[in-house]
């Protein structure tokens, strides 16, 4: 089952001599294991959380609408969204964590183990550097540095007509919820991508084991919302 623990499974790679790179969203670091004796070169894109959680808010929207479904606000998509998704994402998927642990670390321990993580990354880059390392990666192993763009913010907004919502559309309470909820985020994109050694300060982080506990009551009403076009 994969209730409560990480999803990711490795699977056997046919012909994994001739294979030079590997991408994607939900990568195990055991994949590694595949690759005896073979240099493994780590590289990693990261975001400005706050503004990540903006975007990826706006794509769901207009994904929804694009899918004649319903939108619902900002403010539940939050509540409804794991608090550090990136964080919490590196930790269940790459380190391959159980649920059941990650509940039990401190935001302290994770931050460490999450230091421990990037500190062994070759390339931790920011999102709008994504297309140099893009490059530069794809000139070592000798393929084409150009892929069409898809699924665009721009190509999305022109079919469903959505207001992209912006930091300045903002309530003063969904700034400071999005502030808390994404504090551990900020503290590796600021250490990692910034380069600024400010410790965590785990003081104004929201509670991942009480949020994970009661945001399936956010997640049914978000289905709920976009279902039927309820959102309270």
């Amino acid at each position: 089952m994969d209730l409560f623990t990480h999803k990711y499974r490795r699977k056997r790679l046919d012909r994994h001599d001739e294979i030079k790179a590997i991408s994607g969203h939900f990568i195990g670091k055991s994949v590694e294991d595949l690759f005896p004796g073979r240099r493994i070169v780590r590289s990693i894109i990261l975001r400005e959380p706050e503004s990540m959680m903006l975007s990826y808010y706006n794509y769901r929207m207009m994904r929804y609408l694009i899918q004649g479904q319903h939108t619902y606000s900002f403010s539940l998509f939050l509540r409804a969204t794991r608090v550090n998704p990136v964080a919490h994402f590196l930790l269940e998927r790459w380190l391959e964590m159980p649920w059941f642990q990650l509940v039990r670390l401190s935001d302290e321990r994770k931050a460490e183990i999450l230091d421990e993580v990037l500190a062994s990354i070759d390339y931790v880059a920011d999102i709008r550097e994504a297309d140099s390392l893009i490059k530069s990666i794809s000139a070592e192993i000798g393929i084409s540095p150009e892929a069409p763009r898809r699924n665009s913010a721009d190509e999305h907004q022109a079919m469903t007509g959505w207001k992209i919502v912006r930091p300045g559309d903002l309530s003063a309470t969904d700034r400071a919820l999005l502030k808390s909820r994404t504090a551990l985020d900020q503290y590796l994109w600021s250490r990692w991508v910034r380069k600024e050694m400010k410790p965590f300060d785990r003081r104004a982080q929201s509670s991942f084991a009480l949020s994970e506990f009661v945001r399936p009551k956010y997640q049914i009403e978000r289905r709920i919302a976009r279902r039927f076009g309820v959102n309270a």
